[in-house]
């Protein structure tokens, strides 16, 4: 997935949206948890535990979105066009 948009939501994590369709969540039940990797556009890596998210936006005509809830254990800033791939961690 190719992060469009990240937002801390506090207690939780950091929410990730795809920047267009993100078809590799489908598979997956609302708040699975998924062993990912995520690498930033410079090329730096940070291994993740990241939940499967649902996000719609009230009185929306479009379908609701999927996303990644991440906990990196640590302060990660997550730019647009970072990407996140599964990993084979926990499958």
């Amino acid at each position: 997935m190719r992060v469009a948009n990240a937002w801390a939501v506090p207690g939780l994590g950091l929410l990730a949206l795809p920047s267009g369709p993100a078809p590799g969540l489908q598979p997956y039940a609302l708040h699975t948890a998924l062993a990912v990797m995520a690498i930033l556009p410079d090329g730096t890596r940070h291994a993740a535990t990241a939940t499967v998210e649902e996000i719609s936006r009230p009185m929306a005509a479009e379908a609701p979105v999927r996303g990644l809830l991440l906990d990196f254990g640590t302060t990660v800033a997550l730019l647009s066009e970072t990407e996140i791939w599964l990993t084979d961690a926990g499958q």
